[in-house]
């Protein structure tokens, strides 16, 4: 059989100005869509159409001695609620390999290339750009404890080892529900300072996937998980409250653990102080005053992982400080 394998686009299309500085995630609004067509007449299905993104879709176009996969990426309404304002929407399903097997298949929108011969992804696509954090919102219904996954990798190739290693790299696992849309800031740890060649974005609605071996997913059917404008952050992007600290001791304030795996966090104060925590977004999602010095416990646990800022303030002026929710 002829090997196929699918490659979204070239690289003038999939990054324009490739040597620009802080370059955009591509269509990371994801208003791009096209209709692909089902094997035989079933019909068609959406599919995303920047050659940035690619699904598991391509499998429903398979003729059954393929083995025909279901439609795992669906087109939905967007964070807006706007008849013109889209979002992917992830689904986990299966594909009935034989008379008596079932091979799992999480729903996933990544930059990836499917191999359909060998059963397998290719990961990457060409970016030259250090971004910091990846943030976007998202929405979540797992199924019997599934648990869903948001990662990126930042590649460099290394010619004396003649290999891609990585880089920089942040992954995210989301266990509960997230019934509404929620803002997400995910900071990338780089291990590296070089400029890269390539990346990687992944968005998965089962976190139990193996895309060197696509027939050893695992996972819950059913789970679905939603994202939608999504970006790239880079040093000096201001977040949604002022940063500015003009207050020296709020803004030597000790703030540990952080990142916090479980929300829970000690913030130790030199002097009294009003306190508020924002989301990455801008909204005010919690409120206390700090009656004098001490150590206080900050409980993020009710909320989304992501990036939030707690802001100090007292009558010598405010501080800022980053806590970062695992």
């Amino acid at each position: 059989m002829k090997k196929t394998i699918l490659f979204l686009g070239v690289l003038s299309l999939l990054m324009g100005k490739s040597m620009a500085q802080n370059q955009a995630l591509p269509d990371g609004k994801f208003e791009q869509w096209e209709q692909g067509k089902l094997y035989g007449d079933a019909g068609t299905y959406d599919d995303l159409a920047h050659p940035f993104w690619t699904s598991l879709n391509i499998l429903a176009t398979l003729p059954p001695d393929l083995f025909t996969g279901p439609v795992t990426l669906f087109k939905d309404k967007g964070r807006s609620g706007a008849d013109d304002d889209f979002a992917p929407k992830l689904v986990s399903d299966f594909l009935q390999f034989g008379a008596d097997k079932e091979i799992f298949l999480p729903g996933v929108v990544g930059a990836m290339t499917v191999l359909i011969d060998e059963q397998t992804a290719a990961f990457g696509r060409p970016f030259r750009s250090r971004p910091t954090a990846l943030k976007g919102y998202m929405k979540y219904l797992p199924v019997n404890g599934d648990s869903a996954s948001i990662f990126v990798k930042v590649y460099k190739y290394n010619e004396e080892g003649g290999k891609r290693v990585t880089i920089g790299q942040v992954e995210q696992i989301f266990h509960d529900s997230v019934k509404d849309w929620t803002a997400f800031e995910l900071p990338i740890e780089y291990h590296a300072d070089m400029e890269p060649d390539s990346i990687t974005v992944l968005f998965v609605s089962s976190a139990g996937y193996d895309f060197d071996d696509l027939f050893n997913c695992k996972g819950q059917i059913g789970s679905t998980l939603w994202v939608d404008d999504v970006e790239f952050v880079y040093e000096g992007d201001e977040p949604g409250p002022s940063t500015n600290n003009e207050n020296a001791v709020l803004a030597a304030s000790k703030l540990y653990p952080n990142p916090s795996f479980n929300g829970l966090f000690n913030l130790n104060v030199q002097e009294a102080c009003s306190m508020e925590v924002f989301a990455i977004s801008g909204q005010a999602v919690m409120q206390q005053n700090l009656m004098a010095a001490g150590t206080y416990t900050v409980d993020l646990s009710r909320f989304a992982p992501g990036v939030y800022y707690i802001r100090l303030t007292n009558g010598d002026g405010a501080a800022v400080l980053k806590a970062i929710r695992r």
